[in-house]
């Protein structure tokens, strides 16, 4: 379904395979949890079980032991000196094999990161996203998207 890039398989390794390997686990061991889900998958780039599944599953573990200790997701991920969120990075141009173009690196990406904040950050992004548009349709290329969200000229 989906031509390949909907979420069922993963959905079933989540509700078979990785539920039946981290049954009894402690939630407690983030990096334990995360280990178990990576050598059950087997491959280097999580392609068996699917990276979504595998990371879907260990923000779950993160965000219900924050939930259990009372703390911000944040806090519980960073410890307690945790004061900042991560910096969006966001995928703007598509090539390799997320995109068909010429372009062989597969994606180009922008980190704002003079920002002040988490939503400066995600606003500046979303501004360069629409002038990089601008000037791709005003230099003749087209604005379609490829796999990742990135636009996908021939350049």
């Amino acid at each position: 379904k989906y031509n390949g890039k909907g979420v069922l398989k993963a959905v079933k390794n989540v509700n078979t395979e990785i539920f039946d390997a981290l049954l009894g686990a402690d939630a407690e061991d983030q990096i334990g949890v995360d280990r178990t889900m990576i050598e059950l998958d087997g491959t280097k780039n999580k392609s068996r079980l699917g990276a979504n599944a595998i990371l879907g599953v260990s923000m779950a573990v993160a965000k219900a032991m924050a939930h259990e200790l009372d703390l911000p997701l944040y806090r519980y991920i960073g410890g307690a000196r945790a004061h900042l969120l991560p910096t969006p990075m966001m995928n703007i141009l598509n090539g390799g094999a997320h995109a068909d173009n010429p372009v062989d690196i597969q994606e180009f990406m922008i980190m704002p990161i003079s920002s002040p904040t988490f939503s400066e950050a995600l606003r500046a992004g979303a501004e360069i996203f629409h002038a990089l548009k601008k000037q791709l349709s005003a230099a003749g290329h087209n604005t379609n998207v490829g796999d990742e969200g990135g636009f996908a000229p021939a350049v």
